[in-house]
């Protein structure tokens, strides 16, 4: 009978207290308005629309071009384009809820391969995206 009359109590005790924890263990993780989720920033910034389509043929100093969504006025100075570790001038224009970015090829790229790496440096959530092209030797 003393058995009974202790489990019970200390079973009840349990009940609350692994219930106190579950329900804090959701807590903590996040401050602000994020809600702990740490890539949330990081999923609105996208590279989309590279064309050529990746695995293409260019000409030599030929242009491509691509969508950026997600990214503020200000942070357009961090795009940035680079084939073969060649840095590729940039133009961008906004359409409507993105920018349209267009880049030339290098004009010492002939005859090869290079794939073209796109960063936009944030500090925060960096988003690269890339496409491989051919070029002629024209």
């Amino acid at each position: 009978m003393l058995k009974k009359t202790i489990l019970l109590p200390a079973l009840t005790a349990l009940l609350f207290t692994s219930g106190a924890a579950i329900a804090a263990m959701d807590h903590g993780s996040g401050h602000g308005s994020k809600g702990g989720d740490k890539n949330a920033a990081c999923r609105k910034v996208r590279i989309s629309h590279i064309e050529p389509a990746d695995k293409s043929t260019l000409k030599a100093n030929g242009e491509f071009t691509f969508w950026i969504s997600g990214v503020d006025v200000d942070d357009l100075d961090l795009v940035a384009a680079s084939a073969k570790k060649l840095p590729v001038e940039l133009k961008y224009e906004l359409i409507t809820n993105y920018y349209l970015f267009t880049g030339k090829l290098p004009a010492d790229l002939k005859g090869s391969a290079a794939r073209i790496n796109i960063n936009v440096n944030l500090t925060k959530c960096p988003t690269k995206k890339g496409a491989l092209y051919f070029i002629d030797r024209k």
